[in-house]
């Protein structure tokens, strides 16, 4: 019997570790139209597409378009992985998204390096911020980044909205004072980010030793999660689980929830059941 573990040996050949001196790890280059003028003249719409692997994460496809007929640009990040599932003991369990969840406190951590899917929702409580899944693609930013393109995103149409709301301006104003005050490490904050995909990522600053300030957990997709990511059709109902019909039906039911293992911290499910 052979087991196979590991990178299939097709991902080695198209994901390339960063390096200067690897031709290989070079981005290709491909003509495309433009979405934004529709002009697919040759030299002017060019697409970038880099596939690398990140340490202590995983694979990656980095996107980067730009027309030199119109100046339009776009960037985008894809997870060169499947959505994940949990390994325990080379068996693939419930398949998990992942939430991680950050105390910002200092410079260190705003300059932390934040992988986020199409797929994450960003929340921020002390700001009564959330950022909707799928509102935003797929990037490579840092913490700092993820509210510089809340301001960016809230600052456009601003002098348009001074003259026609000028209510609702004053109020956007007011919000992106508030974000700036955090840039400003004026105070402290928690940030979110639950992704069902279970492809997002913040970087530790010392991978080899715990992170004081960040906790991830792993939770099974509920049936909306799994609608969000295309596994199931939109009209699919959610069966109703049948009710404990005696006091038995409830105490021989066997209880799961993630956890991590308290000895090597690998992903696992922890069983409970009252036997008394």
């Amino acid at each position: 019997m052979n087991n196979h573990c590991g990178t299939d040996s097709t991902d080695d050949k198209i994901f390339y570790e960063l390096s200067a001196d690897n031709e290989d790890a070079a981005p290709m280059e491909v003509e495309s139209l433009c979405v934004n003028c529709h002009e697919n003249v040759s030299d002017y719409g060019i697409t970038r597409i880099l596939c690398t692997r990140i340490p202590f994460y995983r694979q990656i496809i980095v996107m980067s378009f730009s027309c030199g007929y119109c100046g339009y640009s776009n960037n985008e990040l894809q997870s060169g992985e499947a959505a994940q599932s949990k390994a325990i003991y080379k068996k693939i369990c419930k398949e998990h998204g992942i939430e991680i969840v950050l105390c910002v406190k200092n410079m260190s951590d705003w300059n932390r390096q934040v992988i986020k899917s199409e797929y994450a929702e960003i929340e921020i409580k002390e700001l009564e911020l959330i950022i909707p899944p799928k509102s935003q693609s797929g990037e490579i930013t840092t913490v700092e980044g993820i509210l510089q393109r809340v301001i960016t995103g809230l600052s456009q149409d601003q002098n348009r909205r001074r003259q026609c709301y000028p209510e609702s301006a004053e109020k956007i104003d007011g919000f992106i004072k508030r974000v700036k005050r955090l840039i400003d490490l004026q105070g402290k904050f928690t940030l979110r980010i639950r992704d069902v995909s279970g492809n997002s990522f913040v970087q530790n600053p010392f991978p080899f030793h715990v992170d004081p300030q960040c906790s991830v957990t792993h939770f099974n997709r509920n049936l909306a999660d799994k609608k969000l990511l295309g596994f199931v059709a939109d009209d699919v109902e959610e069966e109703d689980s049948a009710p404990f019909q005696s006091y038995d039906d409830a105490k021989n039911e066997v209880l799961r929830f993630a956890t991590d293992c308290p000895n090597c911290g690998v992903p696992t499910e922890t069983c409970m059941k009252p036997t008394g």
